[in-house]
């Protein structure tokens, strides 16, 4: 509603709304779904995200690292830092499930308190990272994973220089085999 400048214009749904809905049709019709019970214990395996509009994305875990570089045109529409951060924290969801991870709390530190805060209400504003936060709930949900986000700020986080493109040594890259979403195709690609 805050879109709308007066009482007496036309209001009608965007499109994003839709495609929530379906998401939500989608995942309250599945057989058998539900929310484990199961208590979560809380696991801290050092994982840290970071985008930089400037050339890409980071993800480290340990000592080890990966990064991605955001290609032309990642920025149109409305995606912008916010979305690239998001991603960086969805590419940290595909690896916790490539590793297994199951029933637990995982930490996660990063340098936006933008993205936090979306991600912990489930929700923004921008469609583009509505759909990022739907797509990590699909991936966190079957495998009863919580993610708890830390902030630190962008001196401290580990995968700063990583997002800009300064990499550390190749013995030390992580080794993400996990398939690249379709829809992240045409704005990253792996280095």
């Amino acid at each position: 509603m805050s879109k709308f400048c007066n009482y007496f214009a036309l209001h009608h749904a965007p499109h994003s709304v839709f495609d929530c809905a379906l998401w939500w049709k989608s995942i309250l019709s599945t057989p058998g779904g539900s929310r484990s019970l199961i208590p979560h214990c809380a696991i801290d395996p050092d994982i840290w995200v970071n985008a930089s509009s400037s050339w890409g994305i980071g993800l480290v875990v340990g000592k080890r690292w990966s990064a991605w570089h955001l290609l032309p045109g990642w920025n149109l529409n409305d995606r912008d830092i916010g979305w690239a951060e998001s991603v960086a924290l969805k590419l940290a969801v595909l690896w916790l499930v490539e590793q297994n991870f199951s029933d637990c709390e995982i930490t996660i530190r990063g340098d936006k308190m933008g993205v936090i805060g979306t991600f912990n209400k489930g929700h923004s504003r921008n469609a583009s990272r509505n759909a990022m936060i739907r797509r990590m709930a699909s991936c966190l949900i079957p495998f009863n994973i919580s993610i708890v986000l830390v902030y630190v700020t962008s001196s401290e986080n580990r995968a700063d220089s990583v997002s800009r493109s300064i990499l550390g040594p190749q013995e030390l890259c992580l080794g993400c085999t996990f398939e690249l979403p379709q829809e992240l195709f045409s704005f990253i690609s792996h280095v």
